[in-house]
């Protein structure tokens, strides 16, 4: 069992000439409200909070000592009352190399798998975690539904966790035995440092689309994002869609990676000897009432896969999946054989049916290339019925893709409702109104309905039994912000109740 760091040993890491003391440190917190007897409390300056106004909090709450930020100093207002030590960080080190180090570097005790990309990344980390389970391999999760091992995972707030909570809750899963751990990287956690001292044994690129220009302001710098978590990863282990430009533009940059084409756009027998990439084909796909079944060729082999997944861009993620599996030498054969056992994502495209009603499909699209895809699936799986799709826009986001997402569910799905989403601090008419605007004049298949319940209902009444309901935006969520308070709803509980499951 690892034995806890010492105060004393810290010091001495961070190169400060103080007197510290040799008590032994339980965690590292950034949060003055989980710091325990024992804790190290990090204090840093937050785009809304001052953490150093935390730190006689932290001390009460029983913290040994407080760290910081090399070029951060607490007023000495701050500092009144304040008796633990004070360290800082040395120059150029960020909290995440510190957290690291400081629960001695979990990332490096299993195979660590990071996914990017704008769609996808729940869906595959789960995925290649419900794999290893088939092979017996133990796999945490990291991302947009928890953390943890399946089917328990613990809520996150973000995508990908802090640097300080990511390090920690790395290190628990190593105790608790797993032997690799999957991990959802965001952009906006690249850029803020979150994945900082983690050593990436390999990864996967899915898709870059617009989002989150809220923070990035540009597609440049969103991919720029994506770029710099690539070139992380061990390239060996690396696995690349180019059916995205961006897939195929960083692959000219990485002989090792594995390429992969949902779309089957890669000559795997071709005679030119001059690449030397492995290749991932899908060369079909049979679209199922309850899945698909794919013809897979590649530089290990061909076969068939039947799936209970809904929509193309499931295929595309499970590409993803396998091949990450491959890069770590599990036979294809097995991996074929064994795609059947996988389960659905919650909130991905979820089906709810019941004979004799519309099937109901949960799905967590929320840019407007979620959209189209999620629609397009819902098409392929319901021949001779109609597509309607229940679709709202977050407040306090990117506002650009309001018209960009209203356009998608108009021109794929045959009947819209737009409805709220989590309107935040924003007025839930102006968001639909944004929305509007994108479709006014040029769609009559559409009409706005504020309250998400009486949206979905609408939908649900109306729909034949061989129609198809898609509920979009919201996904695994079960809350709605409004204003600035959260509200216990779940799409998913809200459609089943429908449907009496």
């Amino acid at each position: 069992m690892q034995r806890p760091r010492t105060l004393q040993e810290v010091a001495a890491f961070l190169e400060e000439d103080k007197n510290v003391g040799s008590c032994s440190l339980s965690t590292l917190e950034e949060d003055s409200r989980q710091v325990v007897k024992g804790s190290l409390f990090y204090a840093h300056k937050g785009h809304t909070v001052d953490g150093f106004d935390f730190m006689l909090k932290a001390q009460e709450q029983g913290a040994a000592a407080v760290i910081c930020d090399c070029d951060e100093d607490p007023s000495q207002e701050q500092l009144k009352d304040v008796s633990i030590p004070v360290l800082h960080l040395k120059k150029g080190m960020t909290i995440g190399e510190f957290a690291s180090w400081f629960y001695f570097n979990p990332s490096s005790k299993l195979r660590l798998i990071g996914i990017t990309g704008t769609n996808g990344k729940s869906t595959v980390t789960q995925l290649i975690a419900q794999y290893l389970a088939l092979f017996n391999r133990k796999c945490a999760v990291f991302g947009t539904l928890g953390y943890g091992f399946l089917p328990n995972l613990k809520q996150s707030s973000n995508t990908t966790l802090s640097a300080v909570a990511l390090q920690k809750a790395l290190a628990e899963v190593v105790k608790e035995g797993a032997d690799y751990a999957a991990l959802e990287v965001s952009s906006i956690g690249v850029c803020e440092g979150r994945i900082d001292g983690c050593v990436f044994s390999g990864g996967a690129f899915t898709n870059l689309t617009r989002d989150h220009l809220d923070y990035h302001k540009t597609m440049e710098n969103y991919a720029k994002a994506k770029r710099e978590f690539l070139n992380r990863v061990n390239p060996d282990h690396l696995c690349l869609n180019v059916d995205d430009a961006m897939g195929k533009s960083v692959a000219t940059l990485k002989p090792e990676a594995i390429l992969f084409s949902p779309k089957g756009a890669l000559a795997v027998n071709a005679p030119d000897k001059s690449v030397k990439h492995a290749l991932l084909n899908v060369t079909d796909i049979e679209y199922k009432h309850d899945g698909l079944k794919l013809k897979i060729d590649s530089t290990f082999g061909k076969g068939d896969a039947s799936l209970s997944l809904l929509g193309t861009f499931n295929a595309e993620n499970f590409l993803c999946a396998l091949s990450v599996l491959l890069s770590f030498h599990f036979p294809l054969k097995e991996l074929l054989e064994k795609a059947s056992q996988l389960k659905p994502i919650c909130g991905r495209m979820e089906c709810f049916y019941k004979e004799g009603k519309p099937r109901m499909i949960v799905d967590y699209a929320h840019t407007p290339d979620g959209v189209e895809s999620a629609l397009k699936a819902a098409r392929s799986h319901t021949p001779g019925g109609k597509v309607w799709c229940v679709l709202g826009c977050g407040g306090d986001r990117d506002k650009g893709k309001r018209p960009m997402m209203a356009i998608k569910a108009c021109v794929y799905a045959d009947k819209v409702i737009f409805t709220s989403d989590n309107p935040r601090t924003e007025d839930p008419v102006r968001i639909l109104e944004d929305m509007e605007a994108g479709v006014k004049g040029s769609a009559d298949n559409y009409e706005c309905i504020v309250k998400r319940e009486d949206a979905i209902t609408k939908a649900f009444n109306e729909a034949k039994s061989a129609d198809c309901v898609v509920v979009a935006g919201k996904g695994h969520e079960d809350y709605q912000i409004i204003g600035k308070v959260k509200h216990h709803y779940s799409d998913r509980e809200f459609v089943m109740g429908l449907l009496d499951l």
